[in-house]
């Protein structure tokens, strides 16, 4: 596991001999890939499994911890349990993105404290610095980022960029008998205690950023005032379909939650899951991970509830936090661009004022 282009796929290639399979390839993964090697032993196979990146381009944070959850979860099922878990960190990086850090957050929640003695650490990428400066960011990465799950048990290595260093960094996984392998902490909250994803600990650590986005739209909310006319669109949770709205593209609210039945919830749901679809396309989300993200865990949910029945303030709530999610990309687009709204977001601003 690691972030996306941190050497997953190239170590699996060397540990297998095949160097040169990805060379050249600017796909990156966006599915669990299990590949079946005989183990250096000449006795055994190893299976290794290549996992998506929380910062993959291609999906959101959800969509990968759902990827890789759905597997564990099926795997833990089978009463399969994982030897050790390989995190991949590039030793070039020189500061500790944001990207970085929020995959390293739902790693440790996936794994859980008890799962931390059978993680090592990889770093990758020595040949791009040098050996002074890429000891100096390992020192500090073990003292300082990676600390917590280190003192729980948790070590490192470095990869070399050559068969014999992936073998050895497999080789130093600790090999407990069957019965003594303890599952994932995600493994043991889906298939043993039968949360859903979201309500998971690693679920909880993305769904959590929405609080963060909704401290960042009353910021927006908050600073200077602009010049420019803002149109407001107020949303009115009804039964009645001929209710009014004001037209154009601005700021929404929500009306009392208290005044409006269960069908009204429904009918708004319906235009909230069409909403969030649509903005999902817009280019505006092309660097606002956080938003892309809470999009795709609030979509998740909303299509969750659907089914549901008389569940009044789960619906309004999804419906709370999706218009937050569209007012921040409002918000940002007219404060950081001068570029016309998107067509996609166009679509699910309308979708909203229905």
């Amino acid at each position: 596991m690691g972030p996306t282009g941190s050497g997953k796929t190239t170590f699996i290639d060397h540990a297998i001999g095949s160097p040169d399979a990805g060379h050249g390839s600017t796909s990156y993964t966006k599915e669990v890939r299990t590949v079946r090697h005989p183990h250096s032993d000449g006795v055994r196979s190893i299976v290794l499994v290549d996992t998506p990146g929380c910062n993959n381009s291609f999906m959101t944070d959800f969509q990968v911890l759902a990827e890789i959850a759905w597997w564990l979860r099926s795997s833990y099922k089978k009463n399969i349990k994982l030897h050790g878990i390989l995190y991949f960190h590039p030793i070039s990086d020189h500061i500790i993105r944001e990207t970085v850090s929020r995959n390293y957050t739902i790693f440790k929640a996936l794994c859980g404290k008890d799962y931390c003695k059978n993680v090592i650490f990889v770093t990758t990428m020595w040949d791009q610095v040098s050996a002074e400066t890429g000891s100096e960011r390992e020192r500090d990465l073990q003292s300082d980022f990676w600390r917590a799950m280190i003192n729980l048990g948790s070590t490192t290595r470095r990869f070399k960029g050559t068969m014999e260093s992936a073998w050895n960094i497999i080789n130093s996984l600790s090999v407990p008998q069957a019965a003594e392998r303890c599952p994932l902490q995600i493994q043991r909250e889906m298939v043993e205690d039968y949360l859903p994803l979201q309500l998971t600990t690693a679920g909880r650590a993305i769904t959590d950023r929405i609080l963060s986005l909704v401290s960042d739209l009353k910021h927006l909310r908050k600073g200077p005032k602009r010049s420019s006319r803002t149109t407001r669109i107020t949303i009115t949770l009804t039964d009645d379909p001929t209710a009014t709205q004001s037209a154009g593209t601005g700021i929404f609210n929500l009306s009392n939650p208290e005044n409006c039945s269960v069908e009204g919830y429904q009918s708004a749901l319906a235009h909230v899951i069409r909403a969030l679809r649509a903005a999902t396309g817009g280019p505006e989300l092309v660097h606002l991970n956080y938003i892309r993200d809470a999009i795709g865990v609030c979509l998740d949910i909303a299509l969750s509830i659907v089914p549901m029945t008389g569940t009044h303030h789960a619906f309004f709530q999804t419906v709370e936090i999706a218009t937050l999610l569209i007012n921040v990309i409002v918000e940002y687009v007219k404060q950081v661009t001068q570029e016309r709204i998107s067509a996609d977001i166009t679509t699910a601003i309308s979708e909203f004022a229905k």
